[in-house]
């Protein structure tokens, strides 16, 4: 499936930059470009809290549905917005690579889109 033909929904929470959401926009449409498996929705989530003191200074979580219904999500905490993304980015290169690798149709940890 072409990256162009992916629903992606971002959410920002706090004090993101236009800058950090376009690189996490670039970021996931390559993911989607370069995925053994088509990725049918994608979802992100980059966080910035306000509060000098909260304790972690960046965010960002995302979800992928991925042909066949499979359902992938991983979050991380980091020092900065561009960190976070670029590690839950590795996070979903992993795990996709491990995808293709072992060839299942349910990798653990996830679940099937319909699942209640």
């Amino acid at each position: 499936m072409p990256a162009d033909t992916v629903t992606h929904t971002e959410v920002i929470d706090g004090p993101v930059t236009a800058l950090e959401r376009a690189y996490a926009f670039e970021q996931v449409r390559d993911l989607c470009r370069t995925a053994p498996r088509a990725i049918r929705r994608a979802r992100t989530r980059l966080e910035a809290p306000t509060e000098a003191c909260a304790p972690w200074p960046a965010a960002a979580e995302g979800a992928l549905m991925l042909d066949g219904g499979l359902i992938l999500a991983s979050g991380v905490t980091a020092a900065t917005v561009r960190e976070a993304i670029d590690l839950v980015m590795a996070r979903f290169r992993h795990r996709l690579h491990r995808l293709e690798e072992t060839s299942r149709d349910q990798p653990i940890g996830s679940f099937p889109a319909n699942a209640a």
